[in-house]
């Protein structure tokens, strides 16, 4: 036999303060929250920093050989313009 639903109204509901007794337990502690926050937050941004710096020793050994390709092409047009 299925046994009747009861659906609860909003009016059912307890409308007053209900004390706990007793110390509830913190699933965790919001010292330990706080550090592991800091201890991400600084992660992302080593990773971060880390990131950018091997990015910029990209670019700058990409601009050093462009600026040699250009001191290598200026020579060559001042020989073959002096050649001539």
């Amino acid at each position: 036999m299925s046994q009747p639903t009861t659906e609860l109204s909003p009016n059912d509901r307890a409308t007053t303060f209900q004390a706990v007794s007793g110390p509830q337990p913190e699933h965790y502690s919001g010292e330990l929250l706080l550090v592991s926050a800091y201890a991400v937050l600084w992660l992302i941004l080593l990773v971060w920093v880390a990131f950018v710096w091997r990015k910029q020793s990209g670019m700058s050994a990409r601009l050093e050989e462009l600026e040699r390709e250009l001191d290598r092409a200026a020579a060559r047009r001042s020989a073959s313009s002096g050649a001539a």
